[in-house]
């Protein structure tokens, strides 16, 4: 057996007070009667508000005079450059600065262990030896240490960028 219709009711053409409206809007009622004496919102002559007028005027207002369309297109925008972004990682041809930091972090560390080892490494070798001796062997193991910053190895920032993405 089929339900009978109730009548349906249009609240858009309710009249209501400034208090209900802004309760309705979910403002205070100052910053609602600023929007009425700013021209954003309309008022009957009587001081009182059709609800379906005010509602219309406050979103077309909070969205801008293009209203949801123009929300859905900057919204479809931010998504195609994203993808766009993340395809331009994939191949490789833009690098998150997060996985560049941390790779660069890393081999700055690895540089600092390496050049700090020097004095403990090589001192026992150089016990004895020409100043000339000691300065060359110096400086290989310092080059060397160095090495591991002056590298750019792109799978390794590869790596970090997907680690990031996870």
């Amino acid at each position: 057996m089929a339900r009978p219709k109730k009548d349906i009711r249009d609240f858009r053409s309710e009249v209501i007070s400034a208090p209900e409206a802004a309760m309705f809007l979910g403002v205070p009622e100052r910053s609602f009667r600023q929007m009425v004496e700013d021209g954003i919102l309309p008022k009957n002559a009587r001081g009182e508000y059709i609800l379906g007028d005010i509602s219309e005027a406050y979103w077309n207002f909070r969205l801008g005079s293009e209203g949801l369309e123009a929300e859905q297109t900057r919204l479809t925008k931010v998504k195609a450059d994203l993808a766009e972004l993340e395809l331009a990682e994939q191949r490789e041809e833009v690098l998150r600065a997060s996985a560049v930091m941390k790779v660069w972090a890393d081999n700055v560390m690895n540089a600092k262990t390496r050049l700090l080892a020097i004095p403990t490494k090589h001192s026992p070798d150089l016990v004895g030896k020409s100043i000339q001796e000691i300065h060359a062997k110096l400086k290989n193991a310092i080059n060397e240490a160095l090495e591991e910053i002056a590298e750019y190895d792109g799978r390794q920032i590869a790596r970090a960028s997907a680690s990031l993405r996870e």
